[in-house]
């Protein structure tokens, strides 16, 4: 094969990265596109995961507006009504609603992809240990890549719907690592444990 040249399974591996990409962006335009649904009239959407930098405010002839992602304002006062009335809301809804920081039903497929991302890692360590403990060695079998860069994306999903830069940051970073690895072993260059 000549050099520079993309083997076939680092072409799948390479799909499997702009499909990583390009479920990040629909996740981006899942909740873009549930923050500016249509509010009632008089109403802005309220999004209780919104950062301070999320939240726009104007003030006109001394008085405070605030600014949603639709461009629809509201006197100060009157959008910390619908605040409260989110939170009454959302605490009604019931405990889970409260314990994972959701407002709608759809919150919990979120937090449910969330789950399978930290299942998935935890499976891969686990996995890990008990092919080191079989081996009488520390061994690293191809699957721990597997369940890794799984988790790696189910959970870099997740933190761009919970616009948590941290955990996009370091998950971000983690699935290319997790992949070239793959692409490593299936290469032959590494040791598959």
């Amino acid at each position: 094969m000549a050099e520079g040249t993309v083997r076939a399974h680092d072409r799948g591996l390479v799909a499997v990265l702009v499909c990583v990409l390009a479920l990040v962006a629909a996740a981006l335009l899942f909740d873009a596109r549930e923050v500016a649904a249509g509010t009632p009239e008089g109403t802005i959407e309220i999004d209780l995961k919104q950062r301070l930098q999320d939240v726009e405010l104007r003030r006109e002839n001394a008085e405070l507006f605030v600014v949603d992602a639709a461009g629809r304002s509201v006197r100060g006062g009157e959008w910390l009504e619908q605040l409260a009335s989110a939170q009454e809301t959302q605490r009604g809804a019931g405990v889970l609603y409260v314990l994972f920081n959701i407002t709608k039903p759809a919150g919990f497929l979120w937090v449910a992809i969330g789950f399978l991302g930290q299942a998935a890692f935890t499976f891969r360590m686990l996995l890990q240990w008990w092919a080191s403990e079989k081996a009488g060695r520390s061994v690293i079998p191809i699957a721990f890549w597997y369940g890794s860069l799984a988790g790696g994306v189910l959970l870099l999903v997740y933190f761009v719907w919970r616009k948590d830069v941290v955990g996009v940051i370091g998950q971000s970073t983690g699935v290319f690592v997790y992949a070239r690895n793959i692409m490593l072993v299936r290469r032959g260059a590494l040791p598959a444990g």
